[in-house]
């Protein structure tokens, strides 16, 4: 299985709302005039067990796309009524991001009342204030030369063209003027990764880490380069450990749900692809052509052709394009 550039190259690797009712917020083409329609009324709660007391951000989402955001009442309480039958992913989040988010698997059947219950778990690391680059303590922490901080920009915007051999070079440069450069070292190991050179990229994001053990882009790095190496095991173990660094990432779910699709463990990988799509949406897109997968591989054929249409409408040009056409084919022949 190929690992898509995209998500590979991590190293480069707010919604504000009012207060409102569930059931107003949710899309009128899920809802219909059946009285027996499922309900779910839920309540947030921190991790003593008390409630939440503010108002917490609520996103509901099925196997195919997004339905609704919305806020609890300043109790953590929520209510969510008109559902039609089927598979709901709820989760709540804390806007300034003081606690984990929780995510939860939600079977509705018609007239069902759901009582659920979100409990926040405590954060294990501070919040980073740019999710789009993940910058660790120690990089910040470096004063890195002018020189060296030009060329290792110039890389930067290589790696933006797709021009991933040059890069490599100038982020090369930037670590004979700086050998110390974390971000440089890191880069250029990412740079490998696309090219193939994995015993190189390996050795880099291996050093990364000596020095600075709490990296991020390192530590997931390292699990794509298992990847690659189809070592799903090894895989999983570097991955968990990046989520345990900054679980505000959805990419490591995204391939954290990958390895463990190819290992065999369905319900934990289709744990990991549903927080993937959940907090990532269309960065972790490939994650609906994956869920198909599992979806098809249980016998559920009508899920799985809904994920496959869904990763086909939001990533008409993505990787796994021709696989997901094939597939959609097998099961309309089918059926």
């Amino acid at each position: 299985m190929r690992v898509n550039r995209a998500f590979i190259a991590l190293a480069f690797c707010s919604a504000l709302a009012v207060p409102a009712l569930a059931q107003d917020e949710v899309d009128n083409k899920y809802k219909t005039a059946d009285t027996n329609n499922a309900v779910i009324e839920g309540r947030v709660i921190l991790p003593s067990g008390f409630p939440a007391n503010r108002n917490v951000r609520i996103v509901l989402r099925n196997s195919v796309s997004h339905l609704s955001t919305f806020y609890t009442n300043k109790q953590g309480e929520f209510h969510l009524n008109n559902l039609g039958e089927g598979i709901y992913y709820v989760q709540a989040e804390i806007d300034d991001r003081s606690f984990e988010p929780v995510i939860e698997k939600v079977s509705l059947g018609r007239g069902i009342v759901r009582k659920l219950t979100l409990e926040l778990r405590e954060k294990k690391t501070p919040a980073l204030s740019n999710p789009a680059r993940v910058v660790s303590v120690a990089e910040l922490r470096q004063v890195v030369p002018v020189a060296a901080r030009k060329e290792y920009e110039l890389g930067l915007k290589l790696v933006s063209k797709g021009d991933f051999t040059q890069a490599a070079e100038h982020f090369q440069q930037a670590i004979s003027l700086y050998p110390d450069y974390l971000a440089a070292r890191n880069d250029l190991g990412a740079q490998y990764l696309k090219l193939k050179r994995l015993d190189e990229a390996e050795k880099l994001f291996q050093g990364v880490l000596e020095e600075d053990p709490k990296n991020f882009n390192a530590k997931f790095n390292l699990g794509l380069v298992r990847i690659e190496r189809k070592n799903y095991m090894d895989a999983i173990s570097e991955l968990k450990q990046a989520k345990v660094i900054d679980s505000t990432r959805p990419v490591a779910s995204l391939w954290l749900g990958f390895a463990l699709l190819e290992s065999g463990d369905l319900a934990s990988a289709e744990t990991e692809l549903t927080k993937a799509l959940v907090m990532g949406g269309s960065e972790c897109v490939a994650a609906h052509y994956h869920l198909a997968r599992i979806y098809l591989a249980r016998g559920d054929t009508a899920e799985a052709l809904r994920a496959l249409q869904a990763y086909l409408g939001e990533a008409p040009k993505g990787e796994y394009v021709k696989e997901a056409r094939q597939l959609e084919d097998q099961i309309k022949k089918k059926s």
